[in-house]
């Protein structure tokens, strides 16, 4: 099972090591802007992703005729995200300096002051408690967007996302989702713990 999920990030981040010395040149760009029009298309529909994709996942993660495999979707979906927030980037990813706990973390940003929190955890609680995977996926890329207009280089680890999303379709989504809702409302715990005692 460990070795599983250590592919899957390494192979995430192998993908994102090949395109992040080249994104601010043409080819690179021209890379990105291919995965972002995939968004919202089957992998089956999305041959612009095809060579980046298959060419860095090992034989036996590719699906056939009859099935896409939880590798791809997990890769493709994490290559969406990554592929927003490079959109009119031009400073190297920090993820391997500044990793973050999960995208739950990375998202708690946009809570802000009490009044913003409100619309933004009804959002997230959309997303965590969606009925499928291509459901969450959907709420996942707009909550993504959100970050990406409103916070100056958000911290994203896209191997770690890719792990999140590969095990979810393996069974364990219920406890990636709380541990995504446990690092997003962590930020607030103390202010709520301090109002209680303080109505008491």
């Amino acid at each position: 099972m460990d070795e599983e999920r250590k592919s899957v990030d390494a192979i995430m981040r192998k993908i994102i090591a090949e395109i992040e010395p080249i994104k601010t040149l043409g080819s690179g760009k021209a890379i990105l802007a291919g995965i972002r029009d995939s968004i919202g298309k089957e992998l089956t529909n999305a041959p612009q992703v095809w060579p980046l994709l298959f060419a860095n996942l090992p034989e036996e993660y590719l699906g056939n005729k009859d099935s896409i495999t939880a590798e791809e979707k997990a890769i493709y979906l994490s290559l969406q995200i990554y592929a927003v927030m490079q959109q009119g980037a031009s400073k190297p990813e920090r993820g391997e300096e500044k990793p973050t706990r999960n995208i739950g973390e990375s998202l708690r940003v946009l809570r802000g002051d009490e009044n913003k929190a409100k619309a933004m955890d009804e959002r997230f609680n959309t997303m965590v408690t969606a009925g499928s995977f291509e459901e969450l996926a959907h709420y996942l890329r707009q909550m993504v967007k959100i970050l990406k207009a409103n916070i100056d280089s958000p911290s994203v680890d896209y191997p770690k996302l890719a792990n999140d999303l590969f095990w979810m379709q393996k069974g364990k989504q219920d406890n990636i989702l709380m541990d995504w809702a446990r690092a997003y409302y962590q930020t607030f715990q103390k202010r709520t713990v301090e109002k209680e005692n303080t109505n008491e």
